[in-house]
């Protein structure tokens, strides 16, 4: 899953245990290695604990989106499926989350993650700021649920990487079978998210 929907788990376990995830879970993919050996202070390493799991059960072989895009997208597949999770959260973001989880429309609640993540900007990787200054001035999160903006982040992502020019369809490929797509995406989230909660205990 991508930023929007770890962003919401981590807003959801903060709230129930009161803690403090958002920010290394935000951040996760920018701290490599052993968590012990991170350069963190300790109480925002169960961030990236968070973060860790919910890739780990987002990228088991049985993710809900395998079957409509293993064939079209092959390793890319993972990076499809995040990015469609996101796309269709934002989108139905109210429908979802309103009821259960008293969150306001999705602009206020990327604003509230923005603010939170910026009081840890001195903790910030070098490679991070860059990045999370784009999604801030850009808007990212809200503007998921935009097809032609969807378009243009797979354009930008295909030229990063090796072969990448598979993943320039995969805004085509969603238009073709949309409703099916999501479906099967609010699906995973909220599988993701239900397994998440149950396995989830923290740093300590």
């Amino acid at each position: 899953m991508n930023y929007l929907a770890h962003s919401v788990i981590s807003l959801e376990i903060d709230k129930k245990i009161n803690g403090n995830t958002l920010y290394g879970n935000f951040a996760g993919d920018f701290y490599k290695g052993r968590l012990e050996k991170i350069n963190l202070q300790e109480n925002l390493k169960s961030g990236i604990i968070l973060h860790r799991l919910i890739d780990k059960i987002s990228d088991r072989e049985e993710n809900f989106l395998n079957e409509l895009l293993r064939k079209k997208f092959g390793i890319f597949k993972g990076i499809v499926s995040d990015m469609y999770i996101d796309h269709f959260l934002c989108k139905n973001f109210e429908d979802i989350f309103r009821k259960n989880s008293g969150f306001e429309n999705v602009e206020k609640v990327e604003r509230r993650i923005i603010q939170r993540i910026e009081k840890y900007d001195k903790f910030f990787p070098n490679d991070f700021k860059g990045f999370f200054n784009w999604l801030k001035r850009e808007k990212v999160l809200t503007r998921y649920k935009n097809l032609d903006f969807l378009e243009k982040i797979f354009c930008g992502m295909s030229k990063r990487v090796k072969k990448g020019e598979i993943i320039e369809n995969a805004v085509v490929e969603l238009k073709m079978n949309y409703e099916r797509f999501e479906e099967k995406s609010l699906d995973e989230f909220l599988f993701v998210k239900e397994k998440v909660l149950e396995k989830f205990k923290g740093s300590d």
